[in-house]
């Protein structure tokens, strides 16, 4: 019996470790085939961010095109974070055998990194209410991002120009997990997406930040709700 195939694709400066419980829950069905770059050395994030141009993620969508084709699966789930939403619409537009679509607190648009900043340094004010992993993880990765060339965020910035005018490109039904304290994606980014795309959208609201994943309050909630969306048969 073929299997069906799960890509998860990361987003952009990041470890895929946000997603790593995601996969893990995913990966325990029988039914699944969960394929995860960020977990292979050399993929997504190493060779493509930050040392990235256009060139590098065109590459790694036609990579991992070739394993969405393969015979041995029946269906095709994406589910994208962040930026990497935008690289998932790409794949979507670009294999047929794609069946349902997720996007987590997608970026559609390059962010204002002042207010992503100014955002995310509030968040760690009121510390008190996060984890310590969330801790830990925000401010390494302010100082990670602190530390990027300008160039290489100029040519992730040029990515998602290449990449988001497949985002009207989706035609398959779609799952965007909203975050209502996202300190880049607005709701009227969201408002946007779901008019581009041209299938019925499932609008699920989190009460929590950009990075939800992080966040103990809320992460089995987007499991279990990404989890039953691909179960869900649609017509």
């Amino acid at each position: 019996m073929k299997k069906s195939l799960v890509v998860i694709v990361n987003g952009g400066g990041t470890t895929g470790a946000e997603l790593k419980s995601l996969y893990n829950y995913l990966a325990k069905n029988d039914n699944y085939f969960v394929y995860f770059p960020a977990l292979l050395p050399g993929s997504f994030v190493g060779t493509y961010f930050p040392k990235a141009t256009v060139k590098h993620f065109a590459k790694f969508i036609d990579e991992t095109i070739e394993v969405m084709n393969e015979d041995i699966f029946d269906k095709v789930y994406l589910i994208g974070y962040s930026l990497g939403a935008a690289t998932c619409a790409a794949l979507a537009a670009k294999c047929k055998k794609t069946t349902k679509v997720v996007l987590i607190a997608p970026i559609i648009k390059n962010p204002n990194y002042r207010k992503f900043f100014k955002g995310l340094t509030k968040s760690l004010s009121f510390s008190h209410s996060l984890s310590r992993v969330q801790k830990i993880f925000y401010k390494e990765f302010l100082i990670r991002f602190a530390r990027i060339p300008k160039m290489h965020i100029l040519h992730l910035q040029l990515y998602l120009i290449f990449a988001r005018k497949y985002l009207s490109m989706i035609t398959k039904p779609t799952l965007i997990i909203e975050t209502l304290k996202d300190e880049m994606v607005k709701t009227k980014s969201i408002d946007k997406l779901e008019k581009m795309i041209k299938n019925e959208v499932d609008r699920y609201p989190i009460d929590s930040s950009h990075f939800l994943l992080f966040d103990r309050k809320v992460r089995n909630e987007v499991i279990e709700k990404v989890a039953s969306y691909l179960e869900e048969e649609k017509v």
